[in-house]
C-alpha cells in the first residue's frame, strides 16, 4: 500500500500534486499485473526485467515499500538470467492490485 502521508510530505502537502502523480501511474502501470503475469507465462526474462526495473522506480516513488520490494526481487532474479519465483510474481500482482483500488478510492 501507498502510505499516503508520506507521498502527500514529499509533495509538499499539494494534493493537486499527489492526484497527478496517482492518476499517471494508473494509466502507465494500472495494468502491470497483467504484464508481469503474460510475460513470466512466456518466461520473458528481459521483459521481466524492464517492468520490474520501471515498477520498482515508480513504487519507490509512490511510498510504496513492500510493493517496491516485491518489484526489486523480480528485477534482481531476472537481472542475473534466472526466471523469477513464481511466488513473488503473485506477491507483487497482488500488491499492484491492492495499490490500484488505494488509488482509485483516493481519485473518488
Amino acid at each position: 500500500m501507498i502510505a499516503v502521508n508520506e507521498l502527500k510530505a514529499l509533495c509538499g502537502d499539494d494534493d493537486a500534486m499527489v492526484r497527478m502523480l496517482l492518476s499517471i501511474y494508473l494509466e502507465e502501470y494500472g495494468e502491470s499485473d497483467n504484464v508481469l503475469q503474460s510475460r513470466f507465462s512466456k518466461d520473458d526474462i528481459d521483459g521481466l526485467f524492464q517492468i520490474s526495473h520501471e515498477l520498482k522506480g515508480m513504487f519507490s516513488n509512490l511510498c510504496a515499500k513492500d510493493a517496491m520490494t516485491l518489484a526489486q526481487a523480480i528485477e534482481s532474479s531476472s537481472q542475473a538470467g534466472a526466471l523469477p519465483n513464481q511466488n513473488d510474481i503473485n506477491a507483487l500482482c497482488g500488491k499492484i492490485k491492492e495499490i490500484n483500488q488505494q488509488i482509485e478510492g483516493i481519485l473518488q
